[in-house]
C-alpha cells in the first residue's frame, strides 16, 4: 500500500497544479484518492448525474461530450476532468468515456475544494472558466519578471530636470546655443503649451551645415514638424517600435495634459537594455542603397529572437517586427522612387494581412499593392510597373518572400487606381462566394506604409461602409471561418499533422490564431469598426456594445497565449539555425502549457459558434 501511495505522489509531483505543492500535501492527497479501472467504450460519467470527485487520467484516455452528444475534448495522461460540476454544486454536463483502456485517480471532492481554498496555485488553476485560466498564464508571466520592456514606463528612462525646449520662430544659431548652454541633443520646439516641432544634432548637421544654410535662419525651416509622440505612461517596448518604424532616435513624450513632458532617446532605451535593439531600425532607415538595405533588413530575424530573450511580450514582439516590416516597405519604395524619379502621380503603398494589423512575426511573405490616383495615364502605369516590380524584387531579397498567391506589386491585379480597387471590393461585398471570399479576406486588413494616406482612408471609408450595408457579405466571411480546424485538445493524432521529420504538430497560425483574426475582422466588418488590428477591433465591439467585454477580453487572451508560444517556438528555430514556422509539436509544451493551449481553443471554439448563429444563419 506504501509503495502504491508512493507511486500516487511521484505521479502527481509531474502533474500540474499539483508539482506546485510541497511533499506532505502530495502524500496526504495521495491517500485519499481511489484508483479506477475503465476498459475501452465505459461510460465513467453521464450528463446529468450528480458528481462528488476530482478525477485524473493517470494512462490511457477519455472523450468528454457535452449532454452526452456534442465533442468537446479528449484527454490524455495527466490532465484533469470533472471539476467543472464540482464548482457549480455536482452537476455534469459533460458525459466521459473511455476510449481505451484508462486507469483514473479520483480525488473526493470535498479535499478538492478544500485543497483549492488553501492553495491560491490551485484555485487559480480550476478556474470556473477556460477564461480566467488563460488570464492566470498570462499574468504568471508578467510576475516572473521577464516582461520588464512591457511593465516599464518610458517616463521612468528620462529625467524632467533636463527638460529644455525652444520656439519654432528663434534662429537656428539660437536654437544650437541653447541646445549647447544645456547639453541636449533633441530641442523640442513649442508655442505655448503646444509642441510643433523638434530640431536633433542631426538636423543641424544634415540641413544647416551640409546644406550651407545661415544661423539666422527661423529653427522651424530645419525642424521635424508635428514629430509623433507618446504618453508617458507608455512602455519601453511600444517605444522601441515607434523607433523602429519610423528610423528616429528620440520621441516627445506628452503628459495627460497632452504637454511636454520629456524626451526619450534611443540612447536612454540602449542604457536600459544593455545593448541596443533599435539599431536594425535605426539602419533601415538610413541605407542608401538597395544592397544596405537588404543588409539591414536580414538583421531582422536576429532582433526578433534578441526582442525574445529580453522577455518582450507577444503583444509588442507582433508590435516590434512589424514596426521594422514596414519600414522595410517603406525604404524600398523610397529608394525605388530615387532611382525611377518622382511619381507621375500621387500613390500609396499598401499592405495586407498580418503587416496592415501589425501583427507581423519573422518569416512572413510579402502582401502589398498600390493605389494610385485617378489621374494616372498610361505613362504613368508604365511608371507604376515598374515601380511595383522592383519594390517587390527588393522586399524578396530582404527576406519578405514572394507571395505565393500573387498579392504583391509586381502584379497588375495588385496595382489599380482608387476608383478600380473601389470596384473590386463592390464585387466582393456585393456578389460574394465561397471561393472569392476565402481569397480576399487579407484584402480586408488594409494599412498605408509610404505614399498618399489620403487615397487610401478614401478608401477604406468607402469599404467599411459597404461592408457594413450588407448582411449577405457578413454572412459569408463568418462561414469562410468556420473553415479552421480548431483543435479540440492536445491528444496523440487529433488534428495534428505531419511535420517534415515526422513529429506530430498543430498549426498554430493556421489552427488558433487565424480562427480568432477571423472573429475580429467579420464583426469589425459587419459593424463598421475603423480599427485593423485583432486587439483593437475586439476593444472597438466592446466599447461600442456589438461583443460581450468578457468574451471579447477572452479571445485576446487566447490570441496573445498561442502568440507567446507561437513567438518561443520562432525564436528557438532561429537560434538553432532553421527556418521559422508557426508548426508546434505538443510534445514540446509542458503539461501546464498543454492545458492553458486547450482552454483557448475552448475559447475559440466558443467564438466559432457565436459567429456562425448571429451571422451565418446558424450554418456552416
Amino acid at each position: 500500500m506504501g509503495q502504491e501511495i508512493a507511486e500516487i505522489a511521484r505521479f502527481l509531483s509531474s502533474t500540474a497544479p499539483f508539482d506546485a505543492l510541497g511533499r506532505d500535501v502530495l502524500a496526504a492527497l495521495s491517500r485519499k484518492i481511489t484508483i479506477f479501472y475503465y476498459r475501452a467504450d465505459e461510460m465513467i460519467l453521464q450528463a446529468g448525474q450528480h458528481n462528488d470527485r476530482l478525477f485524473i487520467v493517470r494512462s490511457g484516455a477519455v472523450e468528454l461530450r457535452l449532454a452526452g452528444e456534442e465533442l468537446t475534448a479528449r484527454l490524455a495522461a495527466g490532465s484533469c476532468f470533472a471539476y467543472p460540476s464540482l464548482l457549480r454544486g455536482g452537476e455534469i454536463h459533460n458525459a466521459v468515456q473511455a476510449l481505451e483502456a484508462t486507469l483514473v485517480y479520483a480525488l473526493p471532492g470535498k479535499q478538492f475544494l478544500a485543497l483549492r481554498e488553501e492553495h491560491p496555485v490551485v484555485r487559480e488553476y480550476f478556474a470556473e472558466d477556460e477564461s480566467a485560466r488563460i488570464r492566470h498564464a498570462l499574468r504568471k508571466r508578467e510576475t516572473e519578471g521577464h516582461s520588464k520592456l512591457d511593465t516599464t514606463h518610458v517616463s521612468s528612462l528620462t529625467r524632467r530636470q533636463q527638460l529644455v525646449s525652444g520656439l519654432p520662430g528663434m534662429t537656428i544659431r539660437a536654437a544650437a546655443q541653447l541646445m549647447r548652454d544645456h547639453d541636449v541633443s533633441t530641442l523640442p520646439l513649442c508655442e505655448g503649451e503646444l509642441l510643433v516641432g523638434i530640431v536633433s544634432d542631426k538636423d543641424l548637421r544634415n540641413r544647416v551645415l551640409a546644406a550651407g544654410l545661415p544661423g539666422d535662419e527661423p529653427v522651424s525651416r530645419v525642424m521635424t514638424p508635428d514629430p509623433q509622440t507618446l504618453s508617458a505612461e507608455h512602455s519601453v517596448g511600444e517605444a522601441m517600435a515607434l523607433m523602429a518604424s519610423g528610423g528616429f532616435r528620440h520621441i516627445p513624450l506628452l503628459d495627460e495634459n497632452g504637454q511636454l513632458a520629456g524626451i526619450v532617446s534611443a540612447t536612454d532605451i540602449l542604457a536600459f537594455l544593455g545593448h541596443n535593439a533599435i539599431d536594425t531600425g535605426m539602419a533601415i532607415a538610413r541605407a542608401k542603397t538597395p544592397h544596405a538595405l537588404v543588409k539591414a533588413a536580414l538583421r531582422i530575424p536576429d532582433s526578433f529572437a534578441r526582442m525574445v530573450r529580453q522577455g518582450l511580450s507577444a503583444a509588442h514582439a507582433m508590435r516590434f517586427t512589424s514596426a521594422l516590416g514596414e519600414a522595410v516597405h517603406r525604404r524600398a519604395a523610397e529608394l525605388v522612387e530615387a532611382e525611377l524619379g518622382p511619381p507621375p502621380v500621387p500613390y500609396a503603398l499598401v499592405v495586407f494581412g498580418s503587416l496592415a494589423r501589425e501583427e507581423q512575426l519573422v518569416g512572413s511573405d510579402q502582401d502589398n499593392g498600390l493605389v494610385i490616383s485617378d489621374r494616372g495615364d498610361e505613362a504613368a502605369e508604365g511608371y507604376f510597373g515598374t515601380l511595383g516590380a522592383r519594390i517587390s524584387d527588393l522586399l524578396d531579397a530582404c527576406g519578405f518572400v514572394y507571395c505565393k498567391g500573387g498579392i504583391m506589386a509586381k502584379n497588375a491585379d495588385q496595382r489599380l487606381t482608387a476608383s478600380d480597387w473601389r470596384t473590386r471590393y463592390a464585387d466582393w461585398v456585393e456578389r460574394p462566394d465561397e471561393d472569392r471570399i476565402l481569397r480576399a479576406t487579407i484584402f480586408f486588413d488594409m494599412r498605408c506604409v509610404h505614399g498618399e494616406r489620403r487615397l487610401v482612408e478614401e478608401l477604406r471609408k468607402d469599404v467599411l461602409a459597404m461592408a457594413a450595408a450588407s448582411s449577405i457579405f457578413a454572412s459569408y466571411l463568418a462561414r469562410d471561418a468556420q473553415r479552421s480546424r480548431v483543435p479540440l485538445g492536445i491528444f496523440r493524432n487529433l488534428v495534428l499533422e505531419n511535420a517534415a521529420d515526422g513529429t506530430k504538430v498543430f498549426d498554430a497560425k493556421a489552427q488558433a490564431i487565424m480562427p480568432i483574426i477571423d472573429i475580429a475582422r467579420t464583426q469589425a466588418l459587419a459593424y463598421g469598426i475603423v480599427a485593423t488590428g485583432t486587439r483593437e477591433r475586439l476593444h472597438a465591439l466592446a466599447a461600442v456594445g456589438r461583443m460581450d467585454k468578457g468574451d471579447a477580453q477572452s479571445l485576446e487572451d487566447a490570441h496573445l497565449l498561442v502568440n507567446e508560444l507561437r513567438i518561443r517556438h520562432q525564436a528557438e528555430q532561429l537560434r538553432g539555425g532553421a527556418e521559422p514556422d508557426n508548426l508546434i509539436a505538443p510534445a514540446t509544451l509542458s503539461p501546464l502549457e498543454r492545458d492553458y493551449l486547450k482552454d483557448a481553443f475552448k475559447v475559440i471554439r466558443s467564438g466559432l459558434d457565436s459567429l456562425r448563429r448571429n451571422f451565418a444563419g446558424g450554418i456552416a
